[in-house]
């Protein structure tokens, strides 16, 4: 059996079939805030308790997180795609606030956290690796908290989507 050829378009097609949560990473540093829509997110240890995050070199988040030493992680809420969407525009530069239409707030590291969440999670730099085209942030969780009463936001296939279920 022959395998069959890899191409661009069929990679991110194939990865594009799994559905994931939605989650906007944010970091402050010498008064500067910047925040990205990441999908590329998972857990990584509960001892001690690590998350990880792939983050593409050509963005501004990865060296403002080696810099600052600290990040926040939010995973949004069913409803919460004008968030995302903000988050997910390129060509933005870190500035002293984000849109005053995305409400944030503050919480233990101080970086930057999007209410109405279905959870966040406050996080210090616990080491940065090549990974690629991208660096992988591995981040020590210092303070976390979730709304049991919320449905995620979904992404898959390159449409929001919502949980049929609950």
């Amino acid at each position: 059996m022959t395998a069959p050829t890899l191409s661009i378009d069929d990679f991110k097609g194939a990865l594009g079939s799994w559905a994931s949560g939605v989650t906007v990473v944010t970091t402050e540093l010498d008064g500067l805030v910047y925040g990205i829509t990441v999908s590329s997110f998972s857990s990584l240890s509960v001892d001690p308790v690590l998350v990880l995050v792939s983050l593409a070199d050509t963005n501004h988040l990865p060296r403002m997180i080696r810099q600052s030493g600290r990040f926040a992680i939010s995973i949004l809420a069913e409803g919460q795609e004008d968030v995302s969407k903000y988050f997910a525009t390129s060509g933005r530069d870190p500035a002293p606030a984000f849109d005053p239409a995305i409400p944030t707030e503050q919480w233990v590291t101080g970086c930057p956290l999007i209410p109405g969440a279905i959870a966040q999670l406050d996080c210090e730099l616990h080491e940065a690796l090549p990974g690629g085209d991208h660096t992988i942030i591995v981040g020590r969780v210092v303070g976390a908290r979730f709304d049991p009463d919320r449905a995620p936001l979904i992404y898959f296939r390159r449409a929001y989507r919502s949980l049929a279920e609950r």
